[in-house]
C-alpha cells in the first residue's frame, strides 16, 4: 500500500489543477510528511502540512469539491470564479508601508496571480467578485504584534489585507475571513488564546476591528494601481467573520485516490490534547 507522501507525489498533477501552491516547495513539503509518517507520534503541530493536506484533499476531487471548501468555510454557496482554486501560501499587496507582505495560509475566491511575482495574488476583474481569507492554527498563538507596531495583532492584519485586496481598481463584494484552528480551541470555555478574544471581540462588534485598524500607527499604502479604501467603514459592513476547525475539513473530506491515506494520517498523527477521533 503506497504511503500519503507517495500518493501525493502519484497524483501531483491532478491536485494542482486545483491547487495552487505559493512560496513553498512542494518536495519540502512532500519530505516533511515523509518523515512524520516513518514515526510513531501521534502528536504532530505542523499547521503548514495540516493546511496543505486539507488543500490537497479538496482540490483532487475537482471543482465541485472546491465548492464544498468554499461553502464551509464562507458558510453559503458562492458564484463559482473563473478559476476555481484553493491558494496556499500566497502573497496579498500589504495595506501597510513598512509592513511585509502577508503569507496567507489559504485563501479561496475571485482570485488571479499578480504578475510578475511567483506567489503574488490580486482580485480578478469579474462580476460580484468575493473572497475568503483563512488564517490557520494548530498549537500556535496569532501574533501580537509586528515589528513597527507592537500593538498590531495577526487577526486584525489578515482582515485589513482582505478589506484592501483588490484588482482592477476595485474591492471584493463579498469579504470572508475565516479562523481554523483544532476544536479544541473553538469549542473551549477556558481561553488560552489571543485570537480566542480578539475573534470573540471582532465578531460580536466590529467597532473593536475598527478600532484596532485605526490604531495602527504605521503609514497607509500607496503605490500605482493601488490604493486604501477612503471608505474603510463601509468595507467592514462588507466583512464576515467565520471560525471552522481542522476536525471539520477532515472528516468531510470527498472521496478521491488520497481521501482515505488522508483520514488515516489524521488518526495516527493528529491526535491533539482533548481531541475526539473520526468514526
Amino acid at each position: 500500500m503506497n504511503s500519503l507522501a507517495e500518493l501525493l507525489v502519484k497524483y501531483h498533477d491532478e491536485i494542482r489543477k486545483y491547487f495552487f501552491v505559493g512560496y513553498v516547495q512542494w518536495d519540502g513539503l512532500i519530505a516533511r510528511i515523509e518523515r512524520q509518517e516513518r514515526t510513531s507520534s501521534h502528536h504532530f503541530d505542523d499547521e503548514q502540512i495540516w493546511t496543505f493536506l486539507v488543500g490537497c484533499g479538496y482540490a483532487i476531487a475537482g471543482e465541485q469539491a472546491v465548492a464544498v471548501l468554499t461553502k464551509t468555510l464562507t458558510g453559503s454557496n458562492q458564484r463559482e470564479p473563473t478559476n476555481p482554486k484553493i491558494w496556499f501560501e500566497v502573497l496579498p499587496i500589504p495595506p501597510r508601508k513598512k509592513e511585509g507582505e502577508t503569507h496567507l495560509d489559504l485563501a479561496l475566491g475571485t482570485i488571479a496571480r499578480r504578475e510578475g511575482t511567483g506567489s503574488g495574488i490580486k482580485l480578478d476583474d469579474v462580476e460580484a467578485p468575493w473572497i475568503c481569507f483563512c488564517e490557520m492554527k494548530w498549537y500556535s498563538d496569532i501574533s501580537a504584534s509586528v515589528t513597527y507596531d507592537v500593538h498590531r495583532n495577526q487577526l486584525a492584519r489578515v482582515i485589513e489585507n482582505a478589506l484592501c485586496f483588490q484588482g482592477a481598481g476595485k474591492y471584493a463584494d463579498r469579504v470572508y475571513v475565516t479562523l481554523v484552528t483544532p476544536s479544541i480551541f473553538r469549542h473551549a470555555t477556558l481561553k488560552s488564546r489571543l485570537y480566542q478574544y480578539k475573534f470573540e471581540e471582532y465578531d460580536t462588534n466590529r467597532s473593536y476591528l475598527i478600532d484596532d485598524l485605526k490604531a495602527c500607527v504605521l503609514e497607509k499604502n500607496d503605490r500605482p494601481s493601488w490604493s486604501y479604501p477612503s471608505d474603510l467603514l463601509q468595507r467592514v459592513t462588507n466583512l464576515s467573520l467565520r471560525w471552522m476547525t481542522y476536525d471539520e475539513l477532515f472528516e468531510n473530506l470527498p472521496d478521491s485516490t488520497i481521501a482515505i491515506a488522508l483520514k488515516n494520517f489524521w488518526r495516527q498523527h493528529g491526535n491533539y490534547q482533548g481531541r475526539i477521533s473520526i468514526a
